[in-house]
């Protein structure tokens, strides 16, 4: 029987404007690690998977060697290089290994370091039972809808009930076939992949997330990384 690998795409070819650093926040030091190779070896480490591959900026590639240069893992297949958006990233990753039998597929922020190996294996997991999979955590806070009033930020009304809502967060699992036939056809941008499958009306599992699996995006969320470290 032909065996059927599970992987990761990693999409990191953003730029990382808002985290206002001077490098692409994924390639951001703490330690002796950046953020990416941390977070390539959540997944490298991880049984389950058989391989990972990350999609980057041509303009990054020898930030990229010197991220992986200490990772010496048969499973890190050879770069590829994402598009202007992430949407297109995501679609060149999934082009690149279209033909060496993946069945599952996790799709990962290139900014989010520290992904638990329970998260990891839950999505894995949880494909056997539905189409879609992904972490998502509850918003504790109270919200409101706000505008701009005499220059300054004010209430406009009332936000939805926090008990309705959840923020998403990555990896989000999905069987390779579906996924990566639904790129193909598809030229929209999307913040991430979910979307998709929710318009398709496929069967989606919500599991728990964390607040550790949060994604580098702002100088505050790298210091906070650093003391988590």
């Amino acid at each position: 029987m032909e065996k059927k690998f599970t992987g990761a795409l990693i999409v990191a070819a953003g730029e990382g404007v808002r985290s206002k650093s001077t490098i692409p926040k994924q390639y951001i030091h703490f330690g002796h690690k950046t953020f990416l190779q941390k977070n390539i070896e959540n997944f490298i480490y991880e049984p389950l998977i058989d391989f990972v591959i990350v999609a980057i900026n041509k303009e990054h590639v020898e930030l990229y060697e010197k991220a992986i240069a200490k990772i010496h893992s048969s499973k890190l297949l050879p770069k590829c290089f994402g598009g202007d958006t992430r949407s297109k990233s995501v679609k060149n990753g999934l082009k690149a290994i279209a033909n060496i039998g993946c069945s599952k597929i996790l799709i990962q922020d290139g900014a989010r370091p520290f992904t638990s190996n329970n998260i990891i294996k839950s999505c894995i997991n949880g494909l056997d039972k539905f189409d879609v999979v992904f972490p998502g955590i509850k918003i504790p806070d109270t919200l409101y809808i706000q505008k701009i009033e005499n220059n300054r930020k004010t209430i406009d009304k009332l936000g939805p009930a926090r008990e309705t809502l959840i923020r998403a967060q990555t990896p989000q699992a999905f069987h390779f076939d579906y996924i990566y036939q639904k790129y193909l056809k598809s030229e929209k941008h999307y913040t991430d992949d979910v979307k998709l499958a929710f318009l398709d009306k496929k069967k989606i599992e919500i599991i728990s997330g964390s607040e550790y699996n949060f994604k580098i995006t702002t100088p505050e969320d790298i210091k906070i990384a650093e003391k988590l470290i």
